[in-house]
């Protein structure tokens, strides 16, 4: 039996970093073809997908593979201790006379999340179905923020991607990086039971309130960024599991 990882077709930085990083691995990346199908001579073999959250679902059905993610309503549970800010989750019926407010859709697929002085202002609103699942949040002005891969309670690979309000995957100061692990640390011990064992998560400093979570995300979706793409491919296939 191969262990083949199925790659989107759509090619991307990130995808084709996790296909060089797979040369020396025990994985076979493959795209297959055009169309977002696993031939049925492969599907006993994969055994994890990476691409878009669409594609994954559409691969894993075909494969039986469980695409392992957190819990809808997962960081609305979190303490503000660790999120630095009151988080709301319901539907978005619940939040249309909110003003400037940041929002998200749970399945990320019905709008681009941001921050809205109304919500009415969110773009096609009026064709959004008022019943869906969102998370809303204070307003607060991120000065970092950071991907982490995390395998087992452990941090496998990491890389900044904003600061300052640009794009940036620069190196870490050595502080940085030592507060990053510490409050990491502190985290993953309170909620490790509540989050699978590969996972993607997000930690940031804020403005005025230091380090924060920002959230969590499916490796299986996740952008790297600067992070070590072999390490982050072994987190990747950890995050799918053969049903």
């Amino acid at each position: 039996m191969k262990n083949i990882v199925a790659l989107s077709p759509i090619y991307t930085e990130d995808s084709n970093n996790l296909k060089k990083a797979s040369i020396n691995s025990p994985y076979e990346l493959n795209r297959f073809n055009a169309k977002w199908n696993v031939p049925k001579e492969f599907r006993e073999d994969v055994i994890a997908v990476y691409g878009e959250d669409i594609y994954a679902e559409i691969v894993a059905d075909q494969c039986n593979l469980i695409l392992s993610k957190p819990a809808d309503n997962w960081l609305s549970r979190i303490s503000e201790e660790f999120t630095k800010r009151k988080i709301s989750y319901g539907q978005l019926k619940d939040f249309v006379h909110e003003e400037n407010i940041f929002i998200k859709c749970s399945d990320f697929k019905s709008f681009k999340a941001g921050v809205f002085d109304r919500v009415t202002n969110i773009k096609g609103f009026d064709s959004l179905d008022l019943e869906s699942m969102v998370f809303t949040s204070e307003v607060v002005e991120w000065e970092l923020e950071v991907r982490c891969f995390v395998l087992n309670n452990e941090i496998k690979t990491y890389s900044s991607y904003w600061r300052n309000n640009a794009f940036d995957t620069n190196l870490l100061s050595e502080i940085e990086q030592r507060d990053l692990f510490e409050f990491f640390n502190n985290f993953i011990q309170q909620y490790s039971e509540t989050l699978p064992k590969a996972i993607v998560i997000d930690f940031g400093i804020i403005q005025g309130k230091g380090w924060a979570l920002i959230e969590a995300n499916p490796a299986w979706c996740s952008g790297l960024y600067a992070c070590d793409a072999e390490k982050a491919l072994e987190v990747v296939v950890e995050s799918c599991v053969k049903n």
